[in-house]
């Protein structure tokens, strides 16, 4: 009866598959976010808030409770009289974006009022609607993700662009949340 159950086991072993079949997974899950084609998570794309980009994936959380920022690093963001406007864009599948962004999510947490946030989700080509982009804030064109764009506030509401800071900091060892202080900081003293 043995060899008859492992004939058995056998055939049926080898009535499966070899290894895992291939799935084809949607651009967009039925009534749903769109998927990345890569590593088939749902997106976060256009405008977004904090609350929603903690929510997404699980690395902003586990990131963003390893940001430590210095009280002097807290009080120079706050410190900023000018009106501002940061647009972050960024890639939920990003790794530069899940390890930058959540600097930016820590800075925002003792919010600016003069510096007015705006977050960015973006597929894989970067593509942004101008519709996406503040009011007042001519559409950029983003090459690398995150980046961090700051438009100054001009007389009658224009926005200008100022400067920005793309993918990482611009000195080594540097942590972008100093980058990004460093950003508005100049951005308050032009004239």
């Amino acid at each position: 009866m043995k060899p008859a159950l492992l004939a058995l086991g056998t055939l049926g072993l080898l009535a499966q598959p070899p290894g895992p079949v291939p799935v084809s997974l949607p651009a967009a899950l039925p009534g749903g976010p769109q998927v990345d084609a890569k590593d088939h998570l749902p997106l976060l794309l256009g405008e977004t808030t904090p609350k929603a980009i903690l929510a997404h994936r699980a690395i902003f959380r586990d990131t963003l409770a390893k940001v430590q920022l210095s009280p002097a690093l807290k009080a120079r963001w706050k410190g900023v009289s000018r009106p501002l406007t940061l647009v972050a864009v960024f890639g939920s599948w990003c790794g530069d974006s899940h390890y930058q962004l959540p600097d930016l999510l820590a800075l925002e947490a003792d919010p600016n009022p003069f510096i007015e946030v705006h977050y960015l989700g973006v597929n894989r080509d970067k593509a942004i609607e101008a519709t996406a982009w503040p009011k007042g804030c001519a559409p950029q064109k983003a090459v690398r993700v995150p980046t961090f764009y700051l438009f100054s506030t001009q007389p009658g509401g224009e926005q200008k662009l100022v400067g920005s800071v793309v993918e990482n900091p611009p000195r080594a060892g540097q942590r972008m949340a100093e980058a990004l202080v460093e950003l508005v900081e100049t951005a308050a003293a032009q004239p």
